[in-house]
């Protein structure tokens, strides 16, 4: 019997899934355990096996495709066999119903709108009852409504006449899958690329749309004399070996997550129903890739020395960008650190990673000019740092004492830098 290979599921935040390429053609053999495609997730390229030994009769969605979870993405059997039929039967077993396949739906043709009569009321009435009766994806409803398609102008080829993504990417010329950008009478004709969204952009846009239309975000910046630690740092790293050299970031991590040991209400996330106060910080740790932004997680961080943290770091950089992430390398985090400071950005506020009730934004040292405590001009290697608050869960306060201890660790390294 052939097998039906689904659109597998690899990360928690995943919606949909996308074939970034298939290492094998129709018509190869395949065997259990090998893989078989590269499956692009909203984090990093993975590698997925084969679920089954036999030849690839059919590959459903092909290279640079999307689709939603769990969808058939190809099919594995004998050379000779139906991969339609099995396909059929996939379906009805997901649903419960008959294998026999129905024929599709036929398309309706949207009506040219009307004046505001009663038989226009009438009309749209009868639109959406046909809309109410349309067989549509959950994701192809929502690309369409991205794309502004009619879904009744659309002809389905899923089973039962069902309308799938792909219909929808599919439709072209002059439908109404064209979007226009706005015109203007005098506005000339611009010239333009349309770059395809990745699976990761998709995901960045969606969380990030979440998290500042729900979180209440508010931001609490404070100056820190970098001088100390610098100091300490170029002292300590010329007397390790390579393997035990330690960035500032590292130091940041250690320096944070010592601080968020002390306020564990930084250390905490919004549930809806309660908000969970985490024991262990995960320290999120913002890498910026040419496709998006991805956040690996450095394990229990207020556990760990400096130079663990930092060897952890290192691996989970060159991980994320050489698209290696797994997903327990990049979920669970309870805290992050988003770093422009190699960047040259001296200020900036960042946006909460839901369901995380803080985000602290690093910018970079500069020398600053300062009034001491005896009245005098001095420069000082300082740096800005914000940390942008859910007020669900932080209040103002908490957030100023929180920022305190960090101030107080930086300008004293000595002071949390051998803590337990």
């Amino acid at each position: 019997m052939a097998t039906v290979m689904e659109m597998p599921k690899l990360s928690d935040t995943m919606k949909e899934g996308a074939v970034a390429r298939w290492l094998k053609k129709e018509g190869e053999k395949v065997t259990t355990g090998i893989p078989v495609v590269e499956i692009e997730t909203d984090k990093a390229t993975m590698e997925f096996e084969s679920p089954a030994s036999g030849t690839l009769i059919k590959i459903i969605v092909g290279d640079k495709q999307t689709c939603e979870l769990n969808a058939p993405i190809a099919v594995i059997g004998k050379a000779e066999e139906n991969w339609q039929e099995a396909v059929d039967k996939y379906w009805a077993k997901k649903k419960g119903g008959s294998t026999a396949a129905k024929a599709p739906a036929a398309a309706v043709t949207a009506a040219a709108p009307a004046a505001a009569t009663p038989a226009s009321a009438q009309a749209a009435t009868a639109v959406t009852s046909t809309m109410d009766r349309l067989r549509v994806s959950p994701l192809a409803k929502r690309v369409a409504a991205d794309k502004g398609v009619d879904l009744r102008t659309v002809q389905g080829s899923g089973p039962n006449g069902r309308i799938v993504v792909r219909d929808v990417e599919n439709l072209s010329g002059g439908s109404a899958a064209s979007v226009s950008l706005p015109s203007f009478a005098s506005a000339p004709a611009y010239e333009m690329e349309k770059l395809p969204l990745s699976m990761m952009r998709k995901t960045i846009a969606r969380r990030l749309v979440e998290s500042t239309s729900t979180a209440p975000h508010f931001y609490l910046t404070v100056s820190l004399d970098m001088g100390p630690l610098l100091a300490w740092r170029k002292a300590t790293i010329a007397k390790v070996s390579e393997a035990e050299k330690f960035s500032v970031n590292d130091l940041i991590v250690f320096l944070v997550s010592r601080a968020l040991r002390k306020h564990p209400n930084i250390n905490s996330s919004w549930q809806g129903e309660y908000i969970a106060q985490y024991n262990s910080v995960h320290m999120g740790v913002a890498v910026a890739l040419p496709a998006g932004l991805v956040t690996p997680v450095v394990r229990h961080a207020d556990k760990l020395s400096l130079v663990q943290i930092a060897q952890k770091n290192r691996e989970l950089i060159k991980l994320a960008r050489d698209g290696k992430l797994q997903p327990d390398d990049y979920s669970g985090g309870t805290f992050t650190i988003s770093n422009l400071g190699m960047s040259g950005i001296e200020e900036f506020t960042a946006i909460i990673n839901p369901p995380q009730a803080a985000i602290l934004a690093v910018g970079t040292t500069i020398p600053t000019p300062v009034v001491t405590e005896d009245g005098e001009i001095a420069v000082e290697q300082r740096m800005k740092v914000t940390l942008s608050c859910d007020h669900r869960v932080i209040d103002g306060a908490q957030g100023a004492e929180f920022l305190k201890t960090l101030k107080t660790f930086v300008e004293d390294p000595m002071a949390c830098l051998f803590m337990g």
